[in-house]
Order: structure tokens, then C-alpha cells, then sequence
């Protein structure tokens, strides 16, 4: 118990099933929680397991600010959503609050791609390849381009919008599309980086003092052509971390004393191809995998409780982070994304069971019968995300065998809408990072 913190009134803006599992830890912590935002009750998960739901427009700062003042409100959480952002800077600023970041360091971080890249290139920190095209798709930067490349939206996240282009009429076609889509009309293409070794790094900040707190490798579902998919499992402490410390990590703490990052969560996204690394993407915010649940288990630090103690008081004493980090977790970590193929979920079966598992320490849903699931790559193709924790690789993959056997969701013709069902051979390779 943080008993500096018992109380308090939290505001927590974000309505994900992510956001009520703060409100659930916050209200554990002893503090009276308010949950505030424009969606309704039943569409709001952490509404539902608030001491306190108020429907509001967070971007009207204003109405915002008098709603602080009226509940007397100590601290703000904002969770997992980038276009929380923004917003939650400015309250904070105004309301006199404490706040993880400011305006620049989310844009720089979380909201806007190019001006990360270009933030890492300043400081050494290696990013893929980029190359400059517009509309008008000139001929003299077509020629400047080496294929295979990838086109993106500046302002999609969770792997959307994302599309490979093998030639120049995929180029052109594929930058057409994600320019039509786009608010901000900024659109990257940048070298394809061939390698099923995509890492993610997250970072605790303590009154200035940097802490790797989490690693782990990401693994694509396989198809039924043997096609890569969408994600399916979240494979934690990899091997490359110590070779990631030893040739990258000095420019990224550097690059983030640099922006002047005191306080909060703070991720890296990128791959490793031939002992390097290429870093594309980042968010100044709580990662949507919640790498705490396990930190907490092995390492006895919760950057969660950290961040809930911080929106309320402005610091974080309650644990000396550096002194218990450690990403290299001493049993096996992962966050099993249940993915689905294309279809209605019908009927679900199995998942109080699961849930039930001693292994599985946390259960976050997604989706729900009657949900149509969309033939795209995204995390959008997830019904449940599971973190599952076992002794051994092999313990593991029995484990995790016995959960997607278990589990059963079918569609609007009787059949398993699982997108891989995972056998124990597919889960040690994944544990064993091979």
C-alpha cells in the first residue's frame, strides 16, 4: 500500500478495458476514482468499475477544468491513448496538475512519426531508411527509391494502415490509399526491414533516471497459406537484449535526458536484422501488453502503482525503480493475443476456465459475440489478450497448448474462428526465441 496516496481523487480519461484495469489497482491503492469521457456506461469499461462515470468531451478544456475544480480532483491518468495526449498535457498545465509530458515531448514520442525519426537521427538512436514522395509522385524521388518499402500514415497506430509495396505501381497505389485516409496527410516511405525479429523495449522514468524495465519479442500468427499474420504472441526478456544495452541503449538515454523526460512509461518499437537495430516507433504512455503484471510478480516494482502515485502527488517514492529492474524475467512471460479470423463470433467457450488457470494472471477482452472481425492485420482482430507466466519453456508451452485448446469461438457457421491454434512444439519455439 502506497499510504501517501490513500484519498486521493483520481480522473482517468481513457475508456478501454487497459483503462479499467487502473481504475480497479487505483481503487485498490485506496484512492476514490472519477472516470470521464463522451462514451456512455455500456461502452465504457473502466465507467463500469468507476466510483464515479461522467459523460464529457475531454477536448473541451475548459468544461474539463471546471469538472476538476467541482470534484476536487488530485491527479489525472490517462493510460493507453495517444489522442488522449494532447488533451491531458493541457488540463494538467492549466489545472496546475502533475503530467508525465508536455505538448512536444507527445508529439515527439507518441503522436507524430516524423518528428520522432528525425529526433533519433539526431541523437544516433538508428531508424530504417526513409525516402521523400508526395502526390505528385515526381519522377526524380520514384528513382531515388530501392524496393521493397513500406507506406504509412503519420497518425495510425496498433499496425494499422500499414501496407507493403513491392514495385513502383504497389507505391503508388498503396501511398494513394493511406493519403486518402489520413487527417494529417503526412505519409512515410520508408525501407521494408525483412525480419520476424520485431523488439519492443519499455522504460521507466524515475526523477530523471532511466530504467529498462521490459523487453520481448513479438510472433506473428500462421496462416493456413503459412502467410504471417497478425500478432499472436508477445514473447518477453529475448536474448538481444544484452546486445541492444551494449550498442543502442547509451544513444536512447541520451535522446531521452536530452527531451527532458522525468517522470513516466516511455516505449521503443523496432526490429533487429542483422545485429541491428532499426527503430521506427515509440509512446510517452502506459503499453497496451502492461508489462507490470509481470514486473510486479518477479521484480517487486509495478510501474502502474508508479504512474497512479505520480498523477496524485507529482513523484514517485514508493519504490526505488533502478534498484529492482531487471527485464530479464527468471520465468517464462507472454502476452497471448487470441487472434480471430474473419467472421461473427457466434459463441464463446472455454475463457472462465482459462481464466481460472493459476498460470494466467490477467485476462483483458476485447471483443464479444456478436462482433463482426474484419479481414485486417491489426490488433483489431483480437477477442482476448492473456498474460500467461510458467517456471520453464517447456511448463510453458504446455500451458499455453492447453489454453488454445480450451478456448472455442466460433462463427455464424459453426466453425473455429481462432486465427493458429498453438501446439506445444509452436510455443517452445516461440519461448525458447528460436
Amino acid at each position: 500500500m502506497i499510504n501517501n496516496i490513500i484519498g486521493k481523487r483520481l480522473l482517468v480519461m481513457d475508456r478501454t478495458a487497459l483503462a479499467a484495469c487502473a481504475v480497479k489497482r487505483a481503487k485498490e491503492l485506496g484512492l476514490y476514482v472519477i472516470v470521464a469521457n463522451f462514451y456512455k456506461t455500456k461502452d465504457s469499461p473502466s465507467k463500469q468499475v468507476a466510483d464515479e462515470a461522467i459523460d464529457i468531451d475531454i477536448s473541451n478544456i475548459d468544461a474539463m477544468l471546471e469538472l476538476i475544480e467541482e470534484k476536487k480532483i488530485d491527479g489525472i491518468f490517462v493510460g493507453w491513448t495517444d489522442s488522449h495526449l494532447p488533451f491531458y498535457a493541457e488540463i494538467c498545465r492549466r489545472a496546475g496538475l502533475p503530467c508525465c509530458g508536455t505538448t512536444e515531448q507527445f508529439d515527439t514520442l507518441s503522436n507524430d512519426k516524423r518528428k520522432f525519426k528525425e529526433c533519433c537521427k539526431k541523437y544516433g538512436v538508428p531508424v530504417p531508411k526513409d525516402y521523400k514522395l508526395s502526390m505528385e509522385f515526381r519522377l526524380e524521388d520514384l528513382a531515388t527509391i530501392d524496393y521493397p518499402v513500406i507506406v504509412k500514415p503519420a497518425d495510425e497506430s496498433g499496425s494499422r494502415g500499414i501496407r507493403k509495396c513491392a514495385n513502383e505501381g504497389e507505391l503508388i497505389e498503396n501511398f494513394t490509399w493511406s493519403y486518402n485516409r489520413s487527417k494529417s496527410k503526412q505519409i512515410f516511405v520508408e525501407q521494408y526491414i525483412d525480419s520476424p525479429q520485431e523488439i519492443f523495449l519499455h522504460y521507466t522514468i524515475q526523477n530523471g533516471v532511466y530504467s529498462l524495465s521490459s523487453a520481448f519479442i513479438k510472433y506473428k500468427a500462421i496462416t493456413e497459406n503459412e502467410a504471417a499474420a497478425s500478432a499472436i504472441l508477445h514473447m518477453f526478456a529475448p536474448p538481444q537484449i544484452e546486445w541492444y544495452r551494449k550498442t543502442v541503449e547509451p544513444a536512447t538515454v541520451n535522446m531521452f535526458k536530452n527531451l527532458g523526460l522525468k517522470y513516466g512509461v516511455v516505449m521503443l518499437q523496432g526490429f533487429l536484422k542483422d545485429d541491428k537495430f532499426y527503430f521506427y516507433e515509440s509512446g510517452l504512455r502506459m503499453g497496451g501488453e502492461q508489462f507490470y503484471v509481470f514486473a510486479e510478480r518477479l521484480n517487486g516494482v509495478s510501474a502502474l502503482d508508479l504512474m497512479i502515485e505520480f498523477s496524485v502527488t507529482g513523484e514517485m517514492r514508493s519504490a526505488n525503480v533502478k534498484a529492482l529492474d531487471n527485464p530479464h524475467f527468471s520465468k517464462s512471460c507472454c502476452n497471448y493475443y487470441v487472434t480471430l479470423k474473419p467472421g461473427t463470433i457466434t459463441e464463446i467457450r472455454g475463457i472462465d476456465e482459462v481464466s481460472r488457470m493459476p498460470q494466467v494472471l490477467q485476462v483483458a477482452t476485447f471483443k464479444d459475440v456478436g462482433n463482426v472481425i474484419d479481414p485486417t492485420n491489426s490488433l483489431d482482430r483480437v477477442i482476448y489478450r492473456l498474460h500467461v507466466m510458467d517456471d520453464t519453456p517447456e511448463l510453458f508451452a504446455k500451458t499455453l497448448e492447453k489454453i488454445s485448446k480450451k478456448l472455442r469461438i466460433i462463427d455464424e457457421n459453426g466453425q473455429e474462428m481462432q486465427l493458429e491454434e498453438i501446439t506445444y512444439d509452436r510455443a517452445l519455439q516461440m519461448a525458447t526465441f528460436k
